[in-house]
Protein backbone atom coordinates (compact mmCIF):
# COMPACT_ATOMS: atom_id res chain seq x y z
CA UNK A 1 0.00 0.00 0.00
CA UNK A 2 1.33 3.43 -0.92
CA UNK A 3 2.15 5.84 1.95
CA UNK A 4 -0.47 8.23 0.54
CA UNK A 5 -3.19 5.64 1.00
CA UNK A 6 -3.81 5.21 4.75
CA UNK A 7 -5.90 2.19 5.72
CA UNK A 8 -9.52 2.40 6.68
CA UNK A 9 -10.40 2.33 10.34
CA UNK A 10 -13.13 0.10 11.72
CA UNK A 11 -15.48 3.08 11.68
CA UNK A 12 -15.00 3.29 7.93
CA UNK A 13 -13.02 6.57 7.89
CA UNK A 14 -9.44 7.25 6.91
CA UNK A 15 -6.88 6.72 9.61
CA UNK A 16 -3.16 7.34 9.77
CA UNK A 17 -2.53 4.51 12.19
CA UNK A 18 -0.77 1.63 10.44
CA UNK A 19 -2.44 -0.87 12.73
CA UNK A 20 -5.94 0.07 11.55
CA UNK A 21 -7.75 -2.46 9.39
CA UNK A 22 -10.83 -2.56 7.25
CA UNK A 23 -13.72 -4.08 9.17
CA UNK A 24 -17.25 -3.86 10.52
CA UNK A 25 -18.20 -0.35 11.57
CA UNK A 26 -18.68 0.30 15.28
CA UNK A 27 -21.53 2.67 14.49
CA UNK A 28 -25.07 1.58 15.34
CA UNK A 29 -28.25 1.90 13.33
CA UNK A 30 -29.06 5.43 14.47
CA UNK A 31 -25.50 6.66 13.94
CA UNK A 32 -25.57 5.38 10.38
CA UNK A 33 -29.12 6.53 9.71
CA UNK A 34 -29.30 10.12 10.95
CA UNK A 35 -26.83 11.69 8.47
CA UNK A 36 -28.71 9.99 5.64
CA UNK A 37 -31.97 11.36 7.07
CA UNK A 38 -30.47 14.83 7.11
CA UNK A 39 -29.20 14.52 3.54
CA UNK A 40 -32.52 13.22 2.28
CA UNK A 41 -34.32 15.89 4.27
CA UNK A 42 -32.36 18.51 2.38
CA UNK A 43 -33.30 16.87 -0.92
CA UNK A 44 -36.95 16.69 0.08
CA UNK A 45 -36.92 20.36 1.05
CA UNK A 46 -35.63 21.08 -2.45
CA UNK A 47 -38.52 19.12 -3.99
CA UNK A 48 -40.85 20.95 -1.61
CA UNK A 49 -39.42 24.23 -2.85
CA UNK A 50 -39.72 23.15 -6.50
CA UNK A 51 -43.40 22.37 -6.04
CA UNK A 52 -44.08 25.52 -4.03
CA UNK A 53 -42.37 27.78 -6.59
CA UNK A 54 -43.86 26.05 -9.61
CA UNK A 55 -47.26 25.91 -7.90
CA UNK A 56 -47.52 29.68 -8.32
CA UNK A 57 -47.64 29.05 -12.08
CA UNK A 58 -50.88 27.06 -11.78
CA UNK A 59 -52.15 23.45 -11.52
CA UNK A 60 -50.93 22.52 -15.02
CA UNK A 61 -47.35 23.48 -14.19
CA UNK A 62 -47.62 21.62 -10.89
CA UNK A 63 -48.92 18.48 -12.59
CA UNK A 64 -46.23 18.77 -15.30
CA UNK A 65 -43.38 18.82 -12.79
CA UNK A 66 -44.98 15.87 -11.01
CA UNK A 67 -45.37 13.61 -14.03
CA UNK A 68 -42.14 14.76 -15.70
CA UNK A 69 -40.17 14.17 -12.54
CA UNK A 70 -41.81 10.80 -12.06
CA UNK A 71 -40.73 9.58 -15.49
CA UNK A 72 -37.25 10.96 -14.87
CA UNK A 73 -37.01 8.71 -11.83
CA UNK A 74 -38.00 5.79 -14.01
CA UNK A 75 -34.73 6.43 -15.83
CA UNK A 76 -33.06 6.50 -12.40
CA UNK A 77 -33.89 2.80 -12.12
CA UNK A 78 -31.14 2.18 -14.67
CA UNK A 79 -28.72 4.28 -12.66
CA UNK A 80 -29.72 2.30 -9.53
CA UNK A 81 -28.24 -0.96 -10.84
CA UNK A 82 -24.63 0.03 -10.17
CA UNK A 83 -25.15 1.52 -6.66
CA UNK A 84 -27.29 -1.45 -5.57
CA UNK A 85 -24.69 -3.98 -6.68
CA UNK A 86 -21.91 -1.90 -5.18
CA UNK A 87 -23.62 -1.57 -1.79
CA UNK A 88 -23.82 -5.34 -1.31
CA UNK A 89 -20.37 -6.19 -2.67
CA UNK A 90 -18.48 -3.35 -1.00
CA UNK A 91 -20.16 -3.89 2.39
CA UNK A 92 -19.13 -7.56 2.29
CA UNK A 93 -15.60 -6.50 1.33
CA UNK A 94 -15.46 -4.06 4.26
CA UNK A 95 -16.67 -6.71 6.70
CA UNK A 96 -14.07 -9.16 5.41
CA UNK A 97 -11.27 -6.56 5.40
CA UNK A 98 -10.80 -6.91 1.63
CA UNK A 99 -9.51 -3.48 0.60
CA UNK A 100 -8.69 -4.52 -2.96
CA UNK A 101 -12.25 -5.62 -3.70
CA UNK A 102 -13.71 -2.53 -2.01
CA UNK A 103 -11.73 -0.14 -4.21
CA UNK A 104 -12.13 -2.20 -7.37
CA UNK A 105 -15.89 -2.54 -7.03
CA UNK A 106 -16.24 1.23 -6.63
CA UNK A 107 -14.39 1.93 -9.87
CA UNK A 108 -16.30 -0.66 -11.86
CA UNK A 109 -19.59 0.65 -10.48
CA UNK A 110 -18.74 4.12 -11.78
CA UNK A 111 -18.16 2.71 -15.27
CA UNK A 112 -21.37 0.68 -15.16
CA UNK A 113 -23.48 3.56 -13.83
CA UNK A 114 -22.18 5.99 -16.44
CA UNK A 115 -22.82 3.56 -19.30
CA UNK A 116 -26.38 2.77 -18.24
CA UNK A 117 -27.22 6.43 -17.65
CA UNK A 118 -25.97 7.53 -21.05
CA UNK A 119 -27.83 4.73 -22.81
CA UNK A 120 -31.05 5.64 -21.03
CA UNK A 121 -30.70 9.31 -21.94
CA UNK A 122 -29.95 8.55 -25.58
CA UNK A 123 -33.12 6.46 -25.78
CA UNK A 124 -35.38 9.04 -24.10
CA UNK A 125 -34.24 12.37 -25.55
CA UNK A 126 -36.35 12.06 -28.76
CA UNK A 127 -39.37 10.62 -26.95
CA UNK A 128 -40.14 13.02 -24.11
CA UNK A 129 -43.49 14.16 -25.54
CA UNK A 130 -44.61 10.60 -26.20
CA UNK A 131 -43.73 9.29 -22.74
CA UNK A 132 -45.46 12.15 -20.93
CA UNK A 133 -48.48 11.48 -23.12
CA UNK A 134 -48.62 7.97 -21.65
CA UNK A 135 -49.97 9.49 -18.44
CA UNK A 136 -53.19 10.48 -20.21
CA UNK A 137 -52.97 14.03 -18.85
CA UNK A 138 -54.32 17.12 -20.61
CA UNK A 139 -52.44 18.63 -23.55
CA UNK A 140 -51.00 21.63 -21.70
CA UNK A 141 -49.57 19.27 -19.04
CA UNK A 142 -48.03 17.10 -21.79
CA UNK A 143 -46.25 20.11 -23.31
CA UNK A 144 -44.91 21.43 -20.01
CA UNK A 145 -44.03 17.96 -18.70
CA UNK A 146 -42.15 17.11 -21.90
CA UNK A 147 -40.06 20.27 -21.66
CA UNK A 148 -39.33 19.59 -18.00
CA UNK A 149 -38.28 15.98 -18.66
CA UNK A 150 -36.06 16.89 -21.66
CA UNK A 151 -34.05 19.31 -19.59
CA UNK A 152 -33.86 17.00 -16.56
CA UNK A 153 -32.22 14.32 -18.71
CA UNK A 154 -29.06 16.44 -18.89
CA UNK A 155 -28.48 15.78 -15.18
CA UNK A 156 -28.55 11.98 -15.42
CA UNK A 157 -24.78 11.37 -15.67
CA UNK A 158 -23.87 13.50 -12.62
CA UNK A 159 -26.77 11.84 -10.79
CA UNK A 160 -25.20 8.44 -11.48
CA UNK A 161 -21.77 9.61 -10.31
CA UNK A 162 -23.25 10.94 -7.09
CA UNK A 163 -25.32 7.81 -6.47
CA UNK A 164 -22.29 5.52 -6.83
CA UNK A 165 -20.19 7.71 -4.54
CA UNK A 166 -23.00 7.79 -1.97
CA UNK A 167 -23.60 4.03 -2.09
CA UNK A 168 -19.91 3.21 -1.83
CA UNK A 169 -19.23 5.58 1.06
CA UNK A 170 -22.27 4.45 3.05
CA UNK A 171 -21.37 0.79 2.53
CA UNK A 172 -17.93 1.59 4.00
CA UNK A 173 -19.56 3.32 7.00
CA UNK A 174 -18.95 6.92 5.90
CA UNK A 175 -22.37 8.55 6.09
CA UNK A 176 -21.16 12.10 6.75
CA UNK A 177 -19.68 12.88 3.33
CA UNK A 178 -22.90 12.09 1.43
CA UNK A 179 -24.67 14.37 3.91
CA UNK A 180 -22.40 17.31 3.10
CA UNK A 181 -22.70 16.64 -0.62
CA UNK A 182 -26.48 16.63 -0.33
CA UNK A 183 -26.52 19.89 1.60
CA UNK A 184 -24.32 21.58 -0.99
CA UNK A 185 -26.56 20.36 -3.83
CA UNK A 186 -29.74 21.41 -2.01
CA UNK A 187 -28.43 24.93 -1.44
CA UNK A 188 -27.48 25.31 -5.09
CA UNK A 189 -30.83 23.95 -6.26
CA UNK A 190 -32.92 26.34 -4.16
CA UNK A 191 -30.83 29.33 -5.22
CA UNK A 192 -31.01 28.44 -8.89
CA UNK A 193 -34.76 27.83 -8.65
CA UNK A 194 -35.21 31.41 -7.48
CA UNK A 195 -33.06 32.68 -10.34
CA UNK A 196 -34.35 30.55 -13.22
CA UNK A 197 -38.04 29.93 -12.47
CA UNK A 198 -38.88 33.60 -11.92
CA UNK A 199 -36.08 35.30 -13.89
CA UNK A 200 -34.20 37.00 -11.05
CA UNK A 201 -30.70 38.51 -11.27
CA UNK A 202 -31.20 39.27 -14.95
CA UNK A 203 -31.92 35.66 -15.96
CA UNK A 204 -34.90 34.82 -18.17
CA UNK A 205 -38.05 33.57 -16.43
CA UNK A 206 -38.09 29.93 -17.57
CA UNK A 207 -40.88 28.48 -15.43
CA UNK A 208 -40.87 24.68 -15.29
CA UNK A 209 -37.82 24.55 -17.57
CA UNK A 210 -35.99 26.72 -15.04
CA UNK A 211 -36.85 24.23 -12.28
CA UNK A 212 -35.36 21.41 -14.38
CA UNK A 213 -32.15 23.30 -15.20
CA UNK A 214 -31.73 24.27 -11.54
CA UNK A 215 -31.89 20.58 -10.59
CA UNK A 216 -29.28 19.72 -13.25
CA UNK A 217 -26.90 22.39 -12.01
CA UNK A 218 -27.25 21.09 -8.45
CA UNK A 219 -26.45 17.53 -9.56
CA UNK A 220 -23.34 18.69 -11.44
CA UNK A 221 -22.15 20.55 -8.34
CA UNK A 222 -22.75 17.48 -6.16
CA UNK A 223 -20.79 15.23 -8.53
CA UNK A 224 -17.91 17.72 -8.66
CA UNK A 225 -17.92 17.93 -4.85
CA UNK A 226 -17.50 14.15 -4.57
CA UNK A 227 -14.79 14.02 -7.25
CA UNK A 228 -12.90 16.90 -5.63
CA UNK A 229 -12.83 15.16 -2.24
CA UNK A 230 -11.88 11.87 -3.88
CA UNK A 231 -9.03 13.44 -5.88
CA UNK A 232 -7.81 15.18 -2.71
CA UNK A 233 -7.67 11.76 -0.99
CA UNK A 234 -10.13 12.93 1.65
CA UNK A 235 -12.47 9.94 1.32
CA UNK A 236 -12.28 6.33 2.46
CA UNK A 237 -12.24 5.40 -1.23
CA UNK A 238 -8.91 6.55 -2.65
CA UNK A 239 -7.68 7.40 -6.17
CA UNK A 240 -4.22 5.98 -5.44
CA UNK A 241 -5.29 2.33 -5.29
CA UNK A 242 -6.55 -0.01 -7.97
CA UNK A 243 -7.07 0.52 -11.68
CA UNK A 244 -9.76 2.01 -13.91
CA UNK A 245 -9.35 -0.78 -16.45
CA UNK A 246 -12.69 -2.47 -17.03
CA UNK A 247 -12.98 -5.76 -15.13
CA UNK A 248 -15.70 -7.73 -16.90
CA UNK A 249 -15.98 -10.34 -14.15
CA UNK A 250 -16.55 -7.71 -11.46
CA UNK A 251 -18.94 -5.80 -13.71
CA UNK A 252 -20.93 -9.02 -14.17
CA UNK A 253 -21.09 -9.41 -10.39
CA UNK A 254 -22.35 -5.85 -10.01
CA UNK A 255 -24.96 -6.45 -12.71
CA UNK A 256 -26.06 -9.76 -11.21
CA UNK A 257 -26.57 -8.31 -7.75
CA UNK A 258 -27.77 -4.86 -8.80
CA UNK A 259 -30.09 -5.65 -11.69
CA UNK A 260 -32.99 -6.91 -9.55
CA UNK A 261 -32.85 -3.67 -7.54
CA UNK A 262 -32.86 -1.65 -10.76
CA UNK A 263 -35.73 -3.70 -12.14
CA UNK A 264 -37.55 -3.25 -8.82
CA UNK A 265 -37.10 0.51 -9.07
CA UNK A 266 -38.30 0.37 -12.67
CA UNK A 267 -41.36 -1.67 -11.70
CA UNK A 268 -42.15 0.85 -9.03
CA UNK A 269 -41.86 3.84 -11.35
CA UNK A 270 -43.85 2.10 -14.10
CA UNK A 271 -46.45 1.27 -11.47
CA UNK A 272 -46.63 4.93 -10.48
CA UNK A 273 -47.01 5.89 -14.14
CA UNK A 274 -49.79 3.36 -14.64
CA UNK A 275 -51.47 4.40 -11.39
CA UNK A 276 -51.39 8.02 -12.58
CA UNK A 277 -52.96 6.80 -15.84
CA UNK A 278 -55.82 5.28 -13.84
CA UNK A 279 -56.30 8.63 -12.09
CA UNK A 280 -56.08 10.74 -15.27
CA UNK A 281 -59.83 10.61 -16.13
CA UNK A 282 -60.57 12.19 -12.75
CA UNK A 283 -58.95 15.46 -13.94
CA UNK A 284 -55.86 17.65 -13.56
CA UNK A 285 -56.78 18.67 -10.02
CA UNK A 286 -56.58 15.04 -8.92
CA UNK A 287 -53.17 14.57 -10.59
CA UNK A 288 -51.84 17.77 -9.03
CA UNK A 289 -53.18 16.84 -5.58
CA UNK A 290 -51.77 13.32 -5.71
CA UNK A 291 -48.30 14.57 -6.68
CA UNK A 292 -48.30 17.21 -3.95
CA UNK A 293 -49.57 14.75 -1.36
CA UNK A 294 -46.98 12.15 -2.31
CA UNK A 295 -44.20 14.73 -2.21
CA UNK A 296 -45.30 15.94 1.23
CA UNK A 297 -45.40 12.43 2.62
CA UNK A 298 -41.89 11.85 1.30
CA UNK A 299 -40.76 13.69 4.44
CA UNK A 300 -41.83 10.68 6.45
CA UNK A 301 -40.20 8.35 3.91
CA UNK A 302 -36.83 9.85 4.84
CA UNK A 303 -36.25 7.70 7.95
CA UNK A 304 -37.43 4.67 6.00
CA UNK A 305 -34.80 5.08 3.31
CA UNK A 306 -32.15 6.03 5.88
CA UNK A 307 -32.77 2.96 8.03
CA UNK A 308 -32.94 0.85 4.88
CA UNK A 309 -29.43 1.97 3.94
CA UNK A 310 -28.18 1.50 7.50
CA UNK A 311 -29.63 -2.01 7.59
CA UNK A 312 -28.02 -2.84 4.24
CA UNK A 313 -24.63 -1.65 5.49
CA UNK A 314 -24.75 -3.52 8.80
CA UNK A 315 -26.22 -6.72 7.39
CA UNK A 316 -23.70 -6.79 4.54
CA UNK A 317 -20.73 -6.04 6.78
CA UNK A 318 -21.69 -8.64 9.40
CA UNK A 319 -22.19 -11.27 6.71
CA UNK A 320 -18.75 -10.38 5.34
CA UNK A 321 -17.37 -10.84 8.88
CA UNK A 322 -19.14 -14.24 9.07
CA UNK A 323 -21.59 -13.16 11.80
CA UNK A 324 -25.01 -14.01 10.28
CA UNK A 325 -26.91 -14.02 13.58
CA UNK A 326 -25.74 -10.49 14.36
CA UNK A 327 -26.76 -9.48 10.83
CA UNK A 328 -30.27 -10.77 11.54
CA UNK A 329 -30.48 -8.87 14.83
CA UNK A 330 -29.49 -5.65 13.08
CA UNK A 331 -32.22 -6.21 10.50
CA UNK A 332 -34.96 -6.58 13.13
CA UNK A 333 -33.66 -3.58 15.09
CA UNK A 334 -33.77 -1.52 11.94
CA UNK A 335 -37.35 -2.55 11.30
CA UNK A 336 -38.47 -1.55 14.81
CA UNK A 337 -36.72 1.82 14.60
CA UNK A 338 -38.19 2.48 11.17
CA UNK A 339 -41.77 1.63 12.15
CA UNK A 340 -41.67 3.89 15.20
CA UNK A 341 -39.99 6.80 13.43
CA UNK A 342 -42.00 6.70 10.21
CA UNK A 343 -45.28 6.46 12.08
CA UNK A 344 -44.41 9.56 14.10
CA UNK A 345 -43.35 11.48 10.99
CA UNK A 346 -46.52 10.48 9.21
CA UNK A 347 -48.67 11.56 12.15
CA UNK A 348 -47.11 15.01 12.18
CA UNK A 349 -47.76 15.48 8.47
CA UNK A 350 -51.34 14.23 8.77
CA UNK A 351 -52.07 16.68 11.59
CA UNK A 352 -50.67 19.57 9.55
CA UNK A 353 -51.99 18.38 6.20
CA UNK A 354 -54.36 21.25 5.43
CA UNK A 355 -52.11 24.25 6.16
CA UNK A 356 -49.21 22.56 4.38
CA UNK A 357 -51.35 21.76 1.34
CA UNK A 358 -52.31 25.43 1.19
CA UNK A 359 -48.68 26.32 0.50
CA UNK A 360 -48.87 24.63 -2.89
CA UNK A 361 -52.23 25.73 -4.17
CA UNK A 362 -54.94 28.28 -3.51
CA UNK A 363 -57.54 26.11 -5.24
CA UNK A 364 -59.88 24.72 -2.54
CA UNK A 365 -60.55 21.57 -4.56
CA UNK A 366 -56.84 20.78 -4.90
CA UNK A 367 -56.29 21.44 -1.19
CA UNK A 368 -59.13 19.11 -0.16
CA UNK A 369 -57.88 16.35 -2.44
CA UNK A 370 -54.31 16.76 -1.17
CA UNK A 371 -55.45 16.38 2.43
CA UNK A 372 -57.29 13.19 1.51
CA UNK A 373 -54.15 11.73 -0.11
CA UNK A 374 -52.11 12.45 2.99
CA UNK A 375 -54.66 10.85 5.30
CA UNK A 376 -54.91 7.68 3.22
CA UNK A 377 -51.16 7.23 2.86
CA UNK A 378 -50.70 8.09 6.55
CA UNK A 379 -52.58 4.92 7.48
CA UNK A 380 -50.15 2.89 5.36
CA UNK A 381 -47.02 4.27 7.02
CA UNK A 382 -46.24 1.39 9.43
CA UNK A 383 -46.39 -1.06 6.53
CA UNK A 384 -44.24 1.19 4.35
CA UNK A 385 -41.69 1.19 7.18
CA UNK A 386 -41.49 -2.61 7.14
CA UNK A 387 -40.91 -2.58 3.39
CA UNK A 388 -38.09 -0.05 3.70
CA UNK A 389 -36.26 -1.74 6.57
CA UNK A 390 -36.56 -5.42 5.68
CA UNK A 391 -36.12 -4.71 1.99
CA UNK A 392 -32.88 -2.87 2.80
CA UNK A 393 -31.63 -5.70 5.01
CA UNK A 394 -32.25 -8.26 2.25
CA UNK A 395 -30.51 -6.09 -0.36
CA UNK A 396 -27.52 -5.67 1.95
CA UNK A 397 -27.30 -9.46 2.05
CA UNK A 398 -27.33 -9.56 -1.74
CA UNK A 399 -30.86 -11.00 -1.83
CA UNK A 400 -32.12 -8.42 -4.32
CA UNK A 401 -34.47 -10.71 -6.26
CA UNK A 402 -37.13 -11.21 -3.59
CA UNK A 403 -37.71 -7.48 -2.90
CA UNK A 404 -38.15 -7.11 -6.66
CA UNK A 405 -40.78 -9.88 -6.68
CA UNK A 406 -42.49 -8.25 -3.71
CA UNK A 407 -42.75 -4.87 -5.40
CA UNK A 408 -43.97 -6.50 -8.60
CA UNK A 409 -46.67 -8.42 -6.71
CA UNK A 410 -47.93 -5.34 -4.90
CA UNK A 411 -48.00 -3.21 -8.02
CA UNK A 412 -49.44 -5.69 -10.48
CA UNK A 413 -51.92 -7.55 -8.30
CA UNK A 414 -53.10 -4.79 -5.97
CA UNK A 415 -52.20 -1.26 -7.01
CA UNK A 416 -52.97 -1.73 -10.69
CA UNK A 417 -55.16 -4.83 -10.81
CA UNK A 418 -57.48 -3.99 -7.94
CA UNK A 419 -57.62 -0.26 -8.71
CA UNK A 420 -58.42 -0.87 -12.38
CA UNK A 421 -61.13 -3.35 -11.50
CA UNK A 422 -62.74 -0.95 -9.05
CA UNK A 423 -62.77 1.88 -11.59
CA UNK A 424 -63.94 -0.15 -14.59
CA UNK A 425 -66.51 -2.39 -12.92
CA UNK A 426 -67.70 -0.36 -9.93
CA UNK A 427 -67.10 3.27 -10.98
CA UNK A 428 -65.66 4.10 -7.56
CA UNK A 429 -64.51 7.49 -6.30
CA UNK A 430 -60.90 8.68 -6.42
CA UNK A 431 -60.71 8.27 -2.65
CA UNK A 432 -61.40 4.54 -3.04
CA UNK A 433 -58.74 4.26 -5.74
CA UNK A 434 -56.19 5.87 -3.43
CA UNK A 435 -57.20 3.56 -0.56
CA UNK A 436 -55.94 0.60 -2.64
CA UNK A 437 -52.42 1.77 -1.73
CA UNK A 438 -52.96 0.58 1.85
CA UNK A 439 -53.65 -2.97 0.66
CA UNK A 440 -50.53 -2.83 -1.54
CA UNK A 441 -48.23 -2.00 1.39
CA UNK A 442 -49.83 -4.56 3.71
CA UNK A 443 -49.21 -7.35 1.19
CA UNK A 444 -45.57 -6.36 0.67
CA UNK A 445 -44.82 -6.13 4.40
CA UNK A 446 -46.16 -9.65 4.99
CA UNK A 447 -44.08 -11.09 2.15
CA UNK A 448 -40.85 -9.41 3.27
CA UNK A 449 -41.17 -10.40 6.93
CA UNK A 450 -41.73 -14.02 5.92
CA UNK A 451 -38.64 -13.95 3.69
CA UNK A 452 -36.37 -12.39 6.29
CA UNK A 453 -37.57 -14.74 9.02
CA UNK A 454 -36.81 -17.73 6.76
CA UNK A 455 -33.07 -16.92 6.85
CA UNK A 456 -32.08 -18.13 3.37
CA UNK A 457 -30.47 -14.73 2.73
CA UNK A 458 -27.73 -15.57 5.28
CA UNK A 459 -26.17 -18.02 2.85
CA UNK A 460 -26.36 -15.92 -0.30
CA UNK A 461 -23.12 -15.34 -2.22
CA UNK A 462 -22.35 -12.00 -3.91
Amino acid sequence: MAPSDPPLSESGSASSGPESTLGVTHQGIWSLAWPTMAAMGAGTIVRFTDFAMVGELGPSALAAVGVGGQFYWLLESLAAVAPAGLAAILARAVGAGNRKLANASFRQAQWLGALLSLLGCAALFPLTTQVIGLYGVEEDVVVLGSDYLWWRLWGTLPLSIGMVFGAGLRAAGDVRTPLWAGLVAASVNVAMNWVLIYGNLGAPALGVIGAAIASDIALFVMALFFVWLWAAKSLVLRPGTGTWKIDLELVRRLVRVGTPAGVESGFFQIGLLAFQRIMAPFGTNVIAAYNVGSMLLSFSFIPGVAFSMAAATLVGQHLGARAPDQAEREGWRSMLSTVVTMTLFGAVLVVGARPIAGVFSTDPAVIDLTVTVIWILGIAHPFMAIEFAIGGALRGAGDTVFPMITVFSGLLVVRLGLATGLVVWFDVSIETVWAVLIVDYVLKSIMLIARFRGGAWKHREV
